[in-house]
């Protein structure tokens, strides 16, 4: 599959190591965000020309994907995007069913007022027409989502949070992208109950939710991009997180069992 020049935006040219970050992230972004799509060839003579820049920071940058499992090499300096690997996604959400539940169990305890005012707005703006309208602004509208429900888990922790969850959207755009009729209702219900737990400071619940919302999410996009894969493993995380849950204690001391699963 070529290379569409239109895709690429102008962007300041910087030079050095700077150069190397910018031109990585904008072919992460176009890859995660299904714009170069899997088996596209991106050529370092091709792409030093439609960016403007020498082919070195080029290499760099594709080295770079490479080593993030996004790209393969190919000789004479090209490189392909590389396709959907089911058993990727399924080790992806084994994780962050696991670490975005615990981030999330800490930030519910840890939640202000004004953030927990920011995530309901964003919840708003999730469900609204604009965001329904548009797959991308429901992208980047999710993202802040995720983030917010885990921001409190201490900053290393949940800028890793934050790294699962770009993984995360190349798979999403993959089967969300074709604006499904209702894709979004089902994850906006969840995202309802999440939010009503954190505000509860029911961090067992608050988490229990979480790992039901991912793996949910992981399950359908198995099921819709590989409906022949074993998703046993998937299964097991989210009993893990599920009993870990039902096993958090409130700020007070007091366990949250009961009440989880009386639910």
């Amino acid at each position: 599959m070529a290379l569409d020049p239109e895709i690429f935006a102008p962007f300041e040219k910087p030079e050095g190591r700077r150069a190397v970050i910018d031109i990585h992230d904008i072919l992460r972004d176009l890859i995660m965000s299904g714009r170069l799509p899997p088996g596209t060839v991106l050529s370092q003579v091709e792409l030093s020309r439609v960016l403007g820049v020498s082919r070195t920071p080029v290499r760099e940058a594709l080295r770079r994907l490479q080593e993030g499992d996004l790209v393969s090499a190919e000789p004479n300096f090209r490189c392909r995007v590389l396709g959907f690997n089911p058993d990727e996604v399924e080790a992806l959400y084994m994780k962050r069913i696991l670490v975005e539940s615990f981030g999330v169990a800490i930030t519910a305890l840890r939640m202000t007022q004004e953030q927990l005012a920011e995530l309901e707005s964003v919840i708003r703006a999730l469900e609204g027409e604009e965001s329904h309208n548009s797959f991308d602004i429901w992208l980047s509208l999710h993202r802040r989502y995720h983030h917010l429900i885990t921001q409190n888990a201490g900053g290393p922790f949940a800028a890793d949070i934050d790294v699962l969850e770009r993984r995360s959207e190349r798979y999403q755009s993959a089967y969300k992208g074709a604006h499904l009729p209702g894709w979004w209702m089902r994850g906006e219900v969840e995202h309802r109950e999440i939010f009503d737990a954190i505000s509860a400071r029911d961090a067992g619940r608050a988490a229990e939710l979480s790992a039901k919302h991912l793996a949910r999410t992981a399950l359908e996009l198995l099921a819709a991009l590989a409906p022949e894969h074993d998703s046993s493993g998937l299964r097991m995380s989210l009993q893990h997180a599920i009993g870990a849950a039902r096993n958090l204690t409130d700020e007070n001391g007091t366990q949250r069992t009961r009440r989880s699963a009386a639910r």
